[in-house]
């Protein structure tokens, strides 16, 4: 049983840390420098803070409303378009602690005393220096505690941000491209990278062209799977969401917003998994016509169908266990860490008697997320026992295609 850490390569302790590495916080501040071309006067407008002050970004409208005059405490209220007569809302109060106009404006949050920093804007500061051509904006932003893939994604809402204002002070109009082409690098670069991490890991076993087309079809299916997440959130009403690729690991599709209720929470677990049915299904098309059948396509469908069934396995945080976890929390309330890693248990005892390090990793994973008391879906409205039941269909019902459909491509062949 324990002859697999014999075979264990070089990419499970990569995997390790990067399991560690993405569980990691750290306070963070990102920075953007850009040169605009406008004067200081006519860009100061745009950035200075007033009461009364309506500004639009993209599908989400900030409005300023002074609090207190005496310590220019001001209030900033979010207010995010998620459907035709929806909205999201959130605020936060921030005080002016230095405001030179035209040249220097600094805000610090000031309504976290007593609260948790995590993932909280603590201070913002804009800087504006002339030069010959123009005006050099260079904002930072101060994160509490953030993971490793928020800090990334705060460099990016902040470039975002940055090119929206140029876009804006030079042009009259707020430039929204940028933002959506920084996210689609991200998505790219990241892509990329996985790419290669698995081109590395196969190529040794089964040469170069068929590790690179596999690799190929491996980020392929993929692709669709967080594809499905991202349409989740779109469905509720949603921004577009945002997709990054983790080497060695596979790919995170992320929400713009935090989610209001477990309903909402298992959904968008399950579409990722549900939506690759359809990929599985296109692939079985032609066996299913009585058409030749293509390895390349057959190879497509297996992996689709065996990638979806490991996600589906009830362990944080692949997909399965992020909807066992508000399952859990509506069934059994406080209990619900309990029950997680009791099945983190049994999922690393079963990694072990099949030699399979992946489910000793997420087992494992799942035991030590839960070992430290925690609320599980914080401020979440629960699942209804209506929604409870349709949880319970949807997650046999896509793990029992996925399972019939790996099956059929196993029996099909040959493979590449």
């Amino acid at each position: 049983m324990f002859s697999i850490f014999t075979q264990i390569g070089p990419e499970v302790p990569f995997t390790i840390f990067l399991l560690l590495l993405l569980g990691m916080r750290a306070k963070v501040t990102p920075r953007s420098s850009l040169l605009i071309y406008t004067t200081p006067d006519k860009l100061w407008p745009l950035l200075a803070i007033e009461d009364g002050k309506v500004e639009n970004w993209g599908r989400t409208v900030v409005k300023t409303d002074l609090v207190d005059a005496e310590s220019q405490t001001y209030r900033k209220t979010f207010t995010t378009s998620i459907g035709t007569a929806q909205a999201r809302e959130f605020s936060a109060l921030f005080q002016v602690t230095r405001n030179e106009p035209q040249q220097h404006l600094e805000l610090e949050r000031a309504d976290l005393s007593g609260k948790s920093h995590r993932n909280e804007l603590l201070r913002l500061t804009h800087q504006l220096t002339p030069e010959a051509s123009g005006t050099r904006l260079t904002t930072t932003y101060h994160w509490g505690p953030r993971p490793i893939l928020a800090q990334l994604l705060a460099r990016a809402d902040l470039w975002g941000g940055a090119y929206r204002i140029k876009g804006q002070a030079e042009t009259g109009v707020p430039n929204e491209r940028p933002y959506q082409l920084i996210s689609t690098a991200i998505t790219v670069i990241t892509m990329l990278l996985t790419l290669g991490t698995f081109a590395l890991m196969i190529v040794p076993y089964v040469g170069a062209l068929h590790g690179v087309v596999i690799s190929l079809l491996l980020v392929a299916a993929l692709f669709v799977h967080e594809y499905g997440h991202l349409l989740a959130y779109k469905l509720m009403g949603q921004p577009w969401g945002r997709m990054v690729f983790l080497p060695f690991l596979g790919a995170l599709a992320m929400p713009r917003l935090p989610f209001e209720s477990q309903g909402q929470s298992v959904f968008a677990a399950l579409m990722g998994p549900g939506f690759s049915v359809i990929l599985g299904a296109a692939c079985a098309l032609p066996y299913w016509l009585g058409l030749p059948t293509n390895p390349v396509i057959i190879g497509l469908g297996l992996m689709t169908a065996a990638i979806n069934i490991f996600n589906l396995v009830p362990a944080e945080p692949l997909d399965g266990g992020i909807a066992l976890r508000s399952v859990l929390a509506r069934l059994v309330g406080s209990y619900a860490s309990w029950g997680l890693i009791a099945i983190g248990i049994i999922i690393t005892g079963l990694g072990f008697h099949f030699e399979q390090i992946g489910l000793i990793l997420f087992g494992a994973t799942a035991i030590l997320a839960n070992l430290k008391p925690r609320k599980i879906d914080a401020g979440l409205v629960p699942l209804t026992s209506l929604q409870l039941c349709i949880a319970a269909f949807g997650y046999v019902s896509i793990m029992s295609a996925h399972v019939t459909l790996l099956r059929l491509f196993l029996s099909v062949g040959p493979l590449l």
